[in-house]
């Protein structure tokens, strides 16, 4: 792992009374002994030493000021407010140079000073409160740092303005003292405005902007969005190339930064040559024993460490560590991640007990600096676990990943809110090795066992569940709520099919822009950390519950390049009691195959289809026969490819008849959904609302569609959503009806079956949607996939026909929906329940968007449906629901029914009764 500069030049220049007219010094003043010097001299030495400054001689530029000093305070008194410039402008020097112990006492003599001179609101009041505040900064000494800060901001904002220069000086400082305290919600915002001020005061190619840019820029990456670092790094290298020369130090860090984001992101070639060029400039302008120096240093060390030079990485470590603990000190944060990859460079080299000591160093700083809700805190502590585990102590190194999980949980549901959601993925992926090291732990003991458990249960859903929290308090009443209505009406134009590459930029950014500003306004979001206890005595007695988990085994035994093993399918099933079992389900690729072959089978609608998913049962369920035991009841929360399988189709674990008939299924994103459904509904007096049958406009051709020989009779609700070619499906107006006549549901069909309509009916205690549905795989690299899966409905063929309405109603509009007290969500349409499958998160489309918006279930297909077969299977379904049959029962039997189908073979096949499968609550619905 790497760190990223603190940029410490980011001091305001100094106040200096009188104008900077650069001239040469003549020789005679230089040859002058210092006693000899008066205050008529006291210009030329400062222009002598601003010229030593600019050109990076800071030990020449020291020398000068501390004769300028000595005739001051000998002239004028130690009270003098020149004497308090000069004592600021000595102290930035020493702190440029890393001699610490020397600047603080002299910085606070000048606040000291200024305050008694020029009050305490004044703006050089103000900067003086900032210098000093950052020398504690770069000492770690925050809560020393962080008052100061706020003081310095408060008066510069009040006497200068909220756009001033030196308030946007101030808002940069304040934003690092939290990034480097890991509180990037706290510093993203600052550093943005601190920005903006710079390039509308100063310019967008003046130095301090580049300086803003890079520290912005160290934010994103540090939230694992390095495609949105990048950028600025460039933009700020340019600018200080060009403004300052490309051998000064803050062109320096502009080039470490951005080599460390190419290290980061695997691009070696990009990353070597910019890291050792960062690594000449500072040690030529800032001498071998600066801490940039060092932090240098431990770039390239780790460079090499990681591209398996090992003889050039260790004395580079060796070095940085030696400059931290001198300038630093031993306990200094910017030490501990010296000794963390130096720790790092020692365990591949299979030096444990070396590796094993700077860690448990390491850990001890960041503990003490930072405390355990820390990014480098959990680095070090899963550092540390796989130390022990490649020893064989997998107490001590269960002890460790459960304390790494736990703190990576908390900052993932600290950070991720403020977060727009398409960067929320991205900056949990930062933590994914915290999590996938757990599931390992599962065949290290029992007590691993439960924590891979715990490591599902607790990170399985969890940026679905933060986003489903915050949509209900952004539906809330409140100053929120306009927001609320303007992001809606932004993803309503972000939907249309027909924008522009441009507009649809444009309305992106808008779109985050005003994520951004919601995020801040909801009351901030308490972390949860679910326990394996509390699950369990969520469940009923006769249940089971089984969590699968696509993982890769590590096995510290193995040489360090294969320790890690393909990837692999693991179910963990817990019992009402508490107790755990864990089953290895063996390779993922062969598993995932047979899943391929037989959804091909299914959708096609051949008839050996059923002999493919007993096939999978035997890769996924037989191995749990034993585990399974007696439970009645399974819920299932699959992972992977395995969100795929229509488990309703699968074979008992004996063999003996079908899943769905052998026992009642529950199937969840997560089972920590049981803990979330144990609450009582919010009560709604909304009607159901059924919605089938749209216009789509007329077409008087329409392309044929390939289907099999078996189903070519019949019309498929499905179509082709890059020529907007959709069919009537009649089928759907028979079903509404029939539907809305059981459940007394307000009724839309043809015209009035809109996407707007759907809108606009706020938590409708049912809600059926009969139409096409579709779910594209991603063609625009990046697309968010809530946008490329969703619901045809009224207008579809005509989108530009209405500016308000073009038909579609995506899933990202559907999270903008309230359906909170929607007991059921139907969306009768082929596909409606594919989407990405992303890990940790589950599929990423209608089902994941249905469950943001807050309704308790969904029933959705997994492929492409028959239009009259699902007509009836609909009406069937929803008469067992309204006679009080609960909802997975409800479709349990009715897949039974049309699986004996007595006329209709085609019915028979898991083609027809197969397809919808449901999520969530599977309990009656009160009607």
């Amino acid at each position: 792992m790497n760190r990223f500069a603190l940029i410490t030049a980011l001091l305001m220049p100094v106040v200096i009374d009188g104008g900077l007219v650069v001239e040469a010094i003549p020789e005679v003043l230089v040859a002058q002994k210092k006693e000899e010097l008066g205050l008529d001299d006291i210009d030329r030495l400062r222009e002598r030493a601003e010229e030593a400054k600019e050109s990076a001689l800071y030990t020449k530029a020291t020398e000068i000021l501390e004769t300028v000093l000595s005739i001051q305070e000998k002239d004028l008194g130690a009270e003098h407010l020149a004497v308090a410039n000069t004592l600021n402008d000595l102290a930035l020097l020493y702190d440029t140079q890393g001699f610490y112990d020397k600047a603080i006492p002299l910085f606070q003599r000048s606040l000291a000073v200024k305050e008694e001179v020029l009050g305490p609101k004044h703006p050089d009041t103000a900067k003086a409160l900032n210098n000093l505040a950052w020398v504690y900064l770069e000492l770690d000494l925050y809560s020393k740092a962080e008052p100061l800060f706020l003081r310095a901001l408060a008066i510069d904002e009040k006497a200068l303005g909220p756009e001033h220069p030196d308030t946007a000086i101030h808002l940069n400082n304040l934003g690092l003292l939290y990034r480097a305290q890991g509180q990037y919600y706290k510093a993203e915002p600052l550093l943005r405005r601190a920005l903006a001020i710079n390039e509308k005061i100063l310019g967008p190619k003046h130095p301090d902007t580049a300086k803003a840019l890079d520290n912005l820029g160290i934010v994103f990456s540090n939230q694992n969005l390095y495609s949105k670092a990048e950028p600025l790094f460039l933009r700020a290298l340019a600018i200080h190339e060009k403004a300052l020369g490309s051998e000064h130090p803050e062109t320096g860090v502009s080039i470490n930064n951005l080599a460390v984001v190419y290290f980061i992101q695997g691009k070696n070639n990009k990353a070597e040559p910019l890291l050792l060029r960062a690594l000449a400039i500072q040690e030529k302008t800032l001498g071998l024993e600066h801490p940039e120096t060092a932090e240098r240093l431990i770039n390239l060390g780790s460079f090499y460490n990681k591209t398996g030079r090992y003889n050039k990485a260790e004395p580079l470590l060796l070095r940085a560590l030696a400059i931290n603990e001198k300038v630093l000190g031993p306990d200094h944060a910017e030490t501990a991640w010296g000794i963390n990859n130096l720790a790092f460079f020692y365990n591949n080299q299979e030096h444990y007990k070396k590796a094993e000591m700077l860690y448990q160093r390491a850990l001890t700083i960041n503990k003490k600096v930072f405390g355990l809700e820390h990014p480098d805190t959990t680095i070090t502590l899963n550092n540390l676990a796989m130390v022990y585990a490649s020893q064989g102590d997998y107490d001590r190194a269960e002890q460790l990943i459960r304390q790494g999980l736990e703190v990576a949980l908390t900052l993932i549901q600290r950070e991720a809110p403020f977060l727009v959601i398409n960067e929320r993925s991205s900056f949990a992926r930062a933590f994914d090795l915290d999590h996938a090291r757990a599931f390992s732990s599962s065949f290290w003991s029992e007590s691993g066992e439960r924590l891979a458990l715990f490591a599902r249960l607790n990170r399985q859903g969890l940026l679905e569940d933060i986003e489903k929290r915050q949509s209900e308090l952004a539906n809330l009443p409140g100053p929120q709520q306009e927001i609320t209505q303007r992001l809606q009406e932004i993803t309503q134009e972000l939907s249309s099919k027909n924008l522009k590459v441009e507009q649809r930029q444009t309305l992106r950014s808008k779109k985050e822009q005003l994520e951004r500003n919601l995020y801040r306004l909801l009351p901030k979001l308490r972390p949860r950390i679910i326990q394996v206890d509390q699950v369990a005595k969520a469940m009923p007695s006769d249940s089971l519950l089984v969590e699968y988990q696509r993982y890769q085994l590590f096995d510290g035994a193995k040489s360090i390049n294969q320790r890690w093993s393909d990837a692999r399918y693991l179910a963990m099933l817990l019992k009402p009691n508490g107790e755990i079992t864990s089953v290895d389900l063996g390779l993922a690729e062969p598993i995932e195959e047979k899943i391929e072959q037989a959804l091909a089978a299914s959708e096609e609608g051949l008839t050996g289809a059923q002999d493919l998913w007993n096939e999978v049962s035997q890769l996924v369920m037989t191995p749990l026969e034993e585990a399974i035991g007696g439970a009645e009841t399974l819920f299932i929360s699959p992972d992977a490819e395995l969100n795929r399988i229509p488990f309703a189709a699968l074979s008992s674990p004996t063999g003996d008849g079908l899943l769905g008939e052998a026992v009642q299924l529950r199937l969840f994103t997560t089972g920590r959904e049981l803990l979330d459904l144990a609450k009582k509904s919010k009560q709604t007096n909304q009607q159901p609302l059924v919605v089938a049958n749209p216009t789509f406009s007329p077409r008087k051709f329409w392309p044929r569609t390939k289907e099999s020989n078996l189903i070519s009779s019949t019309q498929r609700r499905s179509g082709d959503l890059s020529s907007m070619s959709w069919k009537p499906l009649p089928g759907t107006a028979k079903e509404g009806k029939a539907i809305a006549k059981l459940t007394n549901a307000n009724l839309l069909l043809r015209e009035k079956a809109t996407a707007l309509a759907v809108q606009e009916q706020e938590s409708p205690k049912v809600l059926h949607l009969a139409s096409h549905a579709y779910y594209l795989e991603d063609q625009d690299k990046g697309e968010n996939p809530l946008l490329r899966s969703g619901i045809v409905l009224a207008g579809a063929n005509q989108p530009d026909a209405n500016s308000k309405d073009d038909g579609y109603l995506t899933a990202l509009e559907v999270t903008k929906l309230d359906w909170q007290g929607t007991e059921l969500v139907v969306v009768s349409g082929c596909e409606s329940g594919k989407g990405d499958i992303q890990a940790g998160e589950g599929v990423y489309g209608l089902k994941r968007a249905i469950a943001v918006a807050g309704a308790r279930s969904s029933l959705l297909s997994l492929w492409k449906v028959d239009d009259q077969a699902t007509a009836a299977f609909m009406e069937s379904f929803y008469q067992r629901l309204k006679a009080g049959v609960g909802r997975a029962d409800a479709l349990a039997a009715t897949q039974k029914e049309f699986r004996n189908h007595p006329t209709n073979e085609t019915w028979r096949l898991p083609y027809v009764w197969a397809a919808f499968q449901l999520s969530g609550d599977w309990r009656p619905i009160k009607w």
